[in-house]
Order: C-alpha cells, then structure tokens, then sequence
C-alpha cells in the first residue's frame, strides 16, 4: 500500500518565506520527516509525494527517499489542484488502496492498524475521526452505531444546532475507485467537494474513530502547541504503541441528570460542573470514554436513531465548556421479556451490559487500554461492579441513583464523590502521585 503525501501548503500563516509548509521545524526535524517515520513505523515504505509551491525544497531533501530507507515518487501539481485535484493528479500511480495523509498534520498514527480496519470495513473511502474542543467551527461528519458515515455537515453550523462532535482530522484510506468521484478538470477538495458527492453516490464510506494523536500545526499558535505535547510525551503518549490509561464514565446520573429514560435530546440535562470536569480530562491527556447502559432500545422504548440525537446534544452541551467524550460505547440490550414493542432481537442475556465489563474489555481491546491504571466513575454499583470485573479502580458519585442501587453487588468503590467534579479531582490527584 503506497502513502499518499499532499504537500501543496505554503506555510503563509506560519511565516514561512525559504520552504514550503511540509518542511516547517517542529522541534528541530522538518514536519514531513515525522510523518515518513510515523509511516515506516507502520511498516509503510512506497511513497507518492504530491508538490506544489516550493517543490524543488521537498525534491532536494528526499530525493528518491534512498536516504530514508523509503521509496519516494514526487509528482508536480501542474497549477493549485486541491487536495482532490492533485491525488487525480497521480491516478496512474494508484492502482490498489491507499494512505492520504496532509502535510500539515502532526501525528502518531498507527497506519496499518488503521488500514487494516479499513479493509475490514468494505468502504471505498475510510477518514479518520476524533471529537475536538471547537466543533461549532469544525467540518463535521455524522456516523451510525457501525460507523457507516451518513452525512457531512460543512461549516458554518446554524446556531444552536445540535451537532455529533466528530471532525476528519484530514487522514484517509482510500480506493482506487475514489479517484472516480473526482471531478475530470480543475481544483476540488476531498473534504468539501468529493466526499459528500461520494456519499449522495451511494458509496459505503466509513469513519475510524481513534484516541491516537493527529493535529493540524498550520499557525504559529497551534505549532507552539505540538511542540509541547512532543516535549511533555502527549504525541507518544496517545499512540498504540504502549498500553494507556483511561477514565470510564457512566451517562445517565453521571453526565446527565437521571431522568428515568432519556429518549430524545430535549430530555438530557447536564448535572452540574460536568463540561468543566470532563474539559480537565481532555486537557491532561487522558482519554474520556462513556460507557452506558441504554436497555430501552430493547424495550421499544427508543430507536437507534433517537439514541444517535440524544448523544449528539451531549456532544454539543459538552462543547460549550470547550469538553468532549473521546469514545462512547453502549449497551443495546436487555435480558427480560415482557414489554410492548419491545425488539426481540435485543432482549438476550449479553457480556455487554453492566454490571458485566464487556464495554470496558471491548473498549481497552480496541484502543489498547491499560485497565489496571483505568478508573470507572459511575452511580451505581453495577458500575463499581463493572469496573472490578475489568480490574479498573471505580469512584462512586452521589448524585443520579447515588449507589441506591436495588441490586447491590459484593463490591465497594475505591473512593466516593459527591459529584464528577469531584470526582475527577481526585483521580487527576491519584494519577499525579
């Protein structure tokens, strides 16, 4: 599989006069070597380098990639194509499924892993996804349960509206067949123009939602930024390479306020200081991941697609404190029968639901979690249960069912909050000893 560099930027934001944007210092070595290196990490070899302004500087210091133990093409933009324009550019060299990645991004990617999942998808077009602090001036993509992308949502939003806060982070998998969807002449962006006539096409496209790290450094500011998560072992950090840890969340009593079923998004209210708390999450480097019960999917009670809204206007309460959930699993399911409308085919005994620790294991599966350095922060003791399943530490709040639970389970938590501000607190506090 060849990596696909566009390196089309002129690094007018960051200054730069001597070289183009791809080649710009991060803390010493040229952006476009990190992410070679990120590639042959990944075991990634075949390169297809796409130059616009400033070319013959990326020409002279790769060369053929001999230097790098890598094999590197360059094509010319023959005029400013785009991001679409110039990959059509390069049709010929592009004969089987292959990596895009801009260059101007900051990452520590695994890209097989990312590859594999999306040979496994069956898409023509893979992007990978992650929420961010800003999504109200974000571009936007809205996915199902599967991942399967349904739409894309274009900046600027209307206000108020209630967004799924999932940004491209400007890193796809790509067919040959994409290549298609591009117009024959002229410049097109994949993002603005080809993905969403991809998509009216019908073509199956697929978002990979990871905790790994991938930031755009095209600004003096955001530049600054990446140099110091290099520094302080944030980029590393997030990769896959070592196991990392990571706070669990419970929704409802947790996040929201228990309301005995929240069907529709004008039924979750945040609890109090929550966008605050999970804001100290994110900044600390710590992935933030829900995992919720939702048993009145299998009672008829709600539609997947309700349940995507209600999700969605927690993403957005959660961004107007400059907060996010990184990941979020739920649990469809629900073991009794008896209920009017209930879904047949959800109503089975699953390893999913708490206070079994199927989220927890899935989740740490998926993103190689360390659970032994984990914390669970629930209200009930289905959620302390849970968490000791999996071996992760488990604070109890007192606000939702406050441990009130009619089930009570032969655990106790390792501390008990009053609330998730709290809570955090003394998680941040134990992480730091």
């Amino acid at each position: 599989m060849k990596v696909v560099v566009l390196n089309g930027g002129k690094g007018t934001r960051l200054g730069l006069s001597d070289r183009p944007k791809p080649m710009v210092p991060v803390s010493g070595q040229p952006l476009l070597e990190r992410l070679v290196e990120v590639a042959v990490r990944a075991g990634f070899k075949d390169f297809v380098f796409l130059n616009g302004h400033m070319r013959e500087v990326i020409e002279s210091h790769f060369g053929d990639g001999a230097a790098f133990g890598v094999r590197i093409e360059h094509v010319r933009e023959s005029a400013p194509l785009g991001t679409a324009g110039a990959v059509r550019e390069a049709r010929a060299l592009l004969d089987e499924a292959f990596i895009v990645l801009y260059g101007d991004i900051l990452i520590d990617v695994d890209l097989a892993h990312f590859a594999e999942a999306h040979r496994q998808a069956g898409a023509i077009a893979t992007l990978f996804v992650h929420p961010n602090d800003h999504p109200d001036d974000s571009d936007l993509v809205e996915a199902d349960a599967s991942g399967r992308i349904r739409r894309f949502l274009s900046k600027p939003h209307a206000p108020g509206a209630v967004l799924p806060n999932l940004v491209s982070a400007a890193l796809y998998v790509l067919e040959p067949a994409a290549i298609e969807h591009v117009p024959a002449n002229g410049a097109s962006d994949w993002g603005h123009d080809v993905f969403p006539a991809m998509l009216a096409a019908g073509a199956p496209m697929q978002a990979y939602r990871s905790i790994e790290y991938a930031k755009d450094i095209g600004t003096p500011e955001r530049l600054a930024k990446g140099e110091a998560d290099l520094a302080s072992g944030r980029v590393a950090g997030a990769s896959r390479r070592a196991a990392r840890p990571a706070i669990f969340l419970d929704r409802d009593g947790v996040l929201n306020e228990e309301v005995n079923g929240v069907h529709s998004p004008d039924d979750l209210r945040l609890v109090d200081g929550v966008g605050p708390a999970l804001r100290k999450i994110n900044r600390a480097g710590l992935p933030a991941i829900c995992v919720t019960n939702q048993p009145d999917l299998a009672k008829g009670l709600m539609s997947f697609e309700a349940l995507e809204q209600v999700f969605a206007k927690l993403d957005t309460e959660l961004a107007r404190d400059a907060a996010y959930l990184d990941l979020i699993y739920f649990c469809p399911h629900h073991p009794e029968r008896g209920w009017p409308g209930e879904v047949l085919e959800l109503k089975v005994t699953c390893d999913c639901r708490k206070p079994l620790p199927g989220l927890l294991l899935r989740a740490a599966a998926e993103h190689n979690l360390d659970l032994g350095r984990s914390w669970m922060v629930g209200d009930r003791y289905a959620d302390v249960q849970a968490a000791k399943a999996a071996g992760v530490r488990a604070v109890l709040v007192r606000t939702g069912h406050a441990g009130s639970d009619s089930d009570r389970f032969d655990c106790e938590p390792d501390h008990v909050a009053s609330n998730l501000p709290e809570a955090v607190a003394h998680i941040l506090k134990a992480f730091e000893q």
